[in-house]
């Protein structure tokens, strides 16, 4: 009785290839919106000093912000695999490698760092805060012709690999985190047990007393970030977040966060530069203090809401081609499923 409850309040983690699950979306969107406050919060560290309070819970949650995004990004690859060949690697094409590959180059311009050789490390290394497109990237390849191996033996390769390389390389932080882009594929295909899972009373406050004490660890500066030995407290946050967002409801809240999140990409590649723009001219101005933090988060969310909604109206060509190549994906617009949200590409 209870898991059908559930069910009809959509707390559930779709595995539909038409449907989009909303509170996935929301979850979406304030991961994104905590990566934005990471960003406005370090320009600002480094411009004026610490911001007391806001410092502490960056720390607090820097174990968990990617490694949530990454597990989000999983939990649609399933749907995506089910493509054939073509189609699923000139979506990728489309709505990842471009955006990335683009706002790399208008990123270094605009940072005076449009050389030879950092243009050469867009392809291989990343050399902005983009990173995590290259990363989804390199995941998107090898998952579809590794569809057919088990996404938890996949995600159980990850994590035992990032225990023996090299501690916080480059190659240990892509192995963690593509355990959980392949984890978040695996909840997809075991939707059912993850539910009953996380329906029992125990699992939030066991999951949340893990996620606590991981958490304090890194703000307390014991080195918890991307290492397997700790994987633990990451999980919790997870089965906190599954077991939380579901409950949340519609409301006009939820549905702001579900449009961040099904536009999260405008929110990541255009957040920082209106960030730094506003802190320069504060700090040319004289004026740059940590009272700033609150006109850094409005234009570093206002900025690329104002282009994710024209984006998503779809009417402005020239806006389109900043987060896709129309020429190898068109995007659907989106529609209302049953209890699920909205549908995406």
């Amino acid at each position: 009785m209870r898991t059908v409850e559930a069910r009809r309040r959509g707390v559930r983690i779709s595995s539909s290839r038409q449907a989009r699950v909303g509170w996935l979306d929301s979850l979406r969107g304030v991961a994104i919106l905590l990566v934005v406050l990471l960003h406005a919060s370090e320009a600002l560290r480094m411009a004026v000093g610490p911001t007391p309070g806001i410092d502490q819970l960056n720390l607090f949650l820097e174990p968990f912000r990617m490694p949530v995004l990454m597990f989000l990004s999983g939990v649609l690859l399933p749907r995506s695999v089910a493509k054939r060949a073509r189609t699923y690697f000139a979506g990728k094409v489309s709505l990842v490698a471009w955006p990335y590959l683009l706002w790399s180059l208008i990123i270094l311009a605009a940072t005076e760092g449009l050389s030879a050789g950092a243009v050469a490390q867009i392809v291989y290394f990343s050399p902005t805060y983009l990173w995590y497109l290259w990363f989804i990237l390199v995941f998107y390849a090898a998952a579809y012709p590794l569809r057919r191996v088990p996404a938890v033996a996949v995600a159980g390769a990850g994590l035992a690999a990032s225990l023996v390389l090299p501690d916080g390389g480059r190659l240990q932080m892509m192995a963690f985190l593509a355990a959980f882009f392949f984890f978040g594929a695996w909840c997809v295909q075991h939707a059912g047990l993850v539910e009953r899972m996380i329906s029992r009373p125990w699992v939030p406050v066991l999951a949340g007393t893990a996620a606590v004490t991981v958490g304090a660890l890194n703000v307390a500066g014991r080195d918890v970030l991307y290492r397997g030995e700790f994987v633990w407290g990451v999980v919790g946050a997870l089965g906190v977040v599954c077991w939380l967002f579901p409950r949340l409801g519609a409301n006009r809240a939820t549905a702001a966060l579900e449009f961040v999140g099904r536009h999260s990409i405008v929110f990541y590649v255009v957040h920082l530069g209106p960030i730094m723009g506003v802190l320069a001219l504060a700090d040319a101005a004289g004026v740059a203090g940590t009272w700033l933090l609150p006109a850094l988060l409005a234009v570093g969310v206002g900025a690329p809401l104002g282009l994710a909604w024209m984006y998503s109206t779809r009417k402005h060509a020239s806006v389109n081609l900043l987060f896709e190549l129309p020429a190898l994906k068109r995007r659907p617009m989106a529609t209302t499923a049953p209890a699920a949200g909205r549908s995406g590409a």
